[in-house]
């Protein structure tokens, strides 16, 4: 078959990009600092990367080769890739904050030079090689069993106290060879067991930030603002829990950011204890029933929690564990039209002994421009008879150029429901058929649901 398709002519206001330079880059990975102003100039430029026009195979007098279907392909999901990091990078940034914040306050500080000692490296090495420590903190997609949640929410908390007030003592040679084998010791006997898992990186930065607060002299400060949050931080681990470790994480650093009169190394210090994998040590504390675990779970303490239930949705990976038939555009996002369904798994929210509010916000890129109603995202709740019923939902209704990045919301207040299972269902507007690429094409959906005040 002739590819003459493939060749242009030049034009001269076209800026060209070579095939090669793109799918062989000359230049290493980087990371890039921009402003909200760039940030929204450079979203509105991708979209002469989905013009295969803009890339060149090779250069003739008169003309030029535009890429094959297959190198097109890989463009496109290179395209895709760049135009959801210029999205932003929150966790990236929440991150790089927090270290900053530790080292600013701890490079003043004396036990910056005290923390590490040379002794401390076989020590960890056999922590690894026994399987009480790991590389990395892989727990944040963790889910629990919801009767679970109240008293893994304690614990949580409890562990984190025991740390606070026994962990640290008041010795001379307050270094980090020394605390680590203390707090093995205290974590396997609270645990039941010395295979915890914990990741080096994070456990070692919260051990130093233990000696950074003993040295600073602000320890008995941190135990009191910590007691003193006692209930609102269980209540935030529960709520979170309800999706998994990492939003029970992100609900605990909340408490903690307006807890008042604590310096960042104090902030970062109870932030490390809330981790996915200080979940999951009480976790395992709970199912292996011991002795300090049952004396510190205490019934009906959740009780009185307010809650809040958040699901994320994120594309790719497509079809992910969504369900509907849809077809996946270049095997990344769901691609809907008027005849097309893509259904979440089904959710259970705490309860529904009031009413609730629901937030419904959706990310897509779609097939058409300025002012078209492409699609929906609607939040259904499954009755008593298992019908499914459209509880809250937004209409995707497109503000910019064809494959840029749209975003809509809706707010529903004081919903009512009569069984607290609930689902995600999005679906592309009647009437439209068009197809590879389709009219709706979400990138992501995010569902926060509260009880109505």
């Amino acid at each position: 078959m002739s590819e003459a398709w493939r060749n242009k002519t030049y034009y001269r206001p076209r800026v060209l990009i070579s095939t090669n330079a793109v799918l062989s880059p000359q230049f290493g990975d980087s990371i890039v600092c921009i402003t909200g102003a760039e940030q929204e100039m450079l979203r509105n430029l991708t979209q002469y990367l989905h013009r295969r026009s803009t890339f060149a195979d090779s250069y003739g007098t008169d003309s030029y080769v535009t890429p094959s279907n297959a190198e097109w392909d890989s463009i496109q999901a290179i395209v895709a890739d760049l135009e959801i990091k210029l999205m932003g990078c929150d966790d990236w940034t929440q991150l790089l904050t927090d270290i900053l914040e530790q080292v600013t306050c701890c490079c003043e500080k004396p036990a910056c030079r005290v923390a590490i000692s040379p002794a401390l490296t076989p020590i960890v090495d056999d922590y690894v090689d026994s399987g009480a420590m790991q590389p990395s903190d892989d727990y944040g997609g963790d889910t629990v069993v919801d009767a679970k949640r109240c008293a893994i929410a304690q614990l949580t908390f409890w562990q984190a106290w025991e740390f606070l007030t026994e962990v640290v003592q008041p010795t001379q040679d307050a270094l980090s060879d020394i605390l680590m084998p203390l707090a093995m010791t205290l974590l396997a006997s609270m645990i039941g067991t010395p295979i915890l898992g914990i990741p080096v990186g994070l456990f070692l930065g919260m051990v130093w930030s233990l000696i950074e607060v003993w040295e600073s002299g602000s320890l008995q400060s941190v135990q009191n603002a910590y007691w003193s949050s006692k209930d609102e931080l269980i209540c935030a681990v529960w709520a979170g829990l309800a999706f998994d470790y990492r939003t029970a994480e992100t609900r605990a650093v909340e408490v903690i950011a307006d807890i008042d009169g604590l310096s960042p190394i104090d902030r970062v210090l109870l932030h490390t204890m809330f981790a996915p994998w200080a979940i999951a040590l009480a976790e395992k504390a709970y199912e292996n029933g011991t002795s300090w675990a049952l004396a510190n779970v205490s019934s009906g303490a959740c009780d009185d929690c307010d809650w809040v239930y958040e699901r994320v949705y994120e594309f790719p990976p497509c079809p992910s564990n969504w369900t509907g038939g849809f077809s996946c555009y270049q095997n990344r996002y769901p691609g809907l039209n008027g005849d097309e369904f893509a259904y979440s798994l089904d959710f259970t929210i705490p309860d529904i002994a009031s009413n609730i509010d629901i937030e419904v916000e959706c990310k897509y890129v779609s097939y058409f421009g300025p002012g078209w109603t492409v699609g929906y995202a609607v939040v259904e709740y499954q009755d008593a008879g298992m019908a499914w019923n459209p509880l809250c939902g937004l209409t995707a209704t497109t503000l910019k150029t064809a494959f840029a990045i749209n975003t809509d919301g809706n707010l529903c207040e004081d919903a009512s429901l009569d069984r607290n299972v609930l689902r995600v269902n999005l679906h592309g507007q009647p009437g439209q058929h068009t197809s590879d690429p389709w009219p709706f094409m979400p990138l992501y959906v995010r569902v926060r649901i509260v009880p109505h005040i």
